[in-house]
């Protein structure tokens, strides 16, 4: 959830656009120093909150967010 909440605290700070792509998974978990499982768990919390969108062989990326 710490992973997951870290990447969404980069998104709503901007850091991350909309559209930008993430790392690949297995580079994120280098990155926080956490088990590739971990972030396929964060990943998944993500897509659940709308924050993310993984397209299958395009990889995933900061969700386009309704500017209602």
């Amino acid at each position: 959830m710490q992973v997951a909440n870290h990447i969404a605290a980069r998104i709503e700070a901007g850091e991350l656009r909309p559209g930008a792509r993430l790392p690949a998974e297995r580079d994120l978990a280098v990155e926080y120093g956490v088990a590739y499982l971990t972030v396929r768990r964060a990943a998944q919390e993500l897509r659940e909150r709308g924050l993310i969108v993984t397209v299958i062989g395009r990889g995933t990326s900061v969700a386009e967010l309704d500017q209602q």
